[in-house]
């Protein structure tokens, strides 16, 4: 499978939900240029509040985990389909459409597809999550989530709980 996966996920807490932490949050790159690779491989980057949001990377080779991302080759097309942590997160409201359903790219394309989360740890209080998963199907440069993706998921505006 010719895929280069990217994660990108921001974690914070209430301590930089609004004013300058929001600002500097809202400036974090949605995506990073790629590590020198064979596909298929999962690039992760994590940024948190409590390193300042600085960017700590892994590489892992093959494709990403399928309890994360389902990712199906069928007419010369991927399906990808983001698979959001119900099992241990509620949805507020409704399921939305996005969480049911793949997306098709042709080769050469790319996806971004963003979804939040807030997480309760009982005692410890709560944070939140970004997660941005950006895909490359077929031939792809370092830089190619840097660029506008071909296609856009924002998922953002339903809330995942705990």
């Amino acid at each position: 499978m010719d895929v280069a996966v990217q994660w990108v996920r921001v974690y914070w807490t209430r301590r930089t939900r609004g004013g300058s932490g929001a600002a500097k949050r809202s400036a974090l790159p949605e995506a990073f240029p790629l590590p020198n690779a064979e596909p298929p491989f999962v690039h992760e980057v994590w940024m948190s509040e409590g390193r300042d949001f600085e960017p700590v990377s892994e590489l892992r080779d093959g494709p990403p985990s399928a309890d994360q991302v389902e990712l199906t080759e069928s007419d010369g097309r991927l399906y990808v389909r983001l698979v959001p942590e119900i099992s241990r997160y509620k949805l507020r409201g409704l399921e939305p459409g996005w969480a049911r359903t793949g997306v098709p790219l042709k080769r050469r394309h790319t996806l971004r597809w963003q979804i939040n989360y807030l997480i309760t740890m009982n005692e410890r209080g709560w944070y939140y999550r970004l997660d941005t998963l950006n895909v490359a199907y077929g031939v792809h440069s370092a830089e190619v989530f840097v660029h506008p993706p071909v296609r856009t998921i924002d998922g953002r505006t339903h809330l995942y709980w705990h």
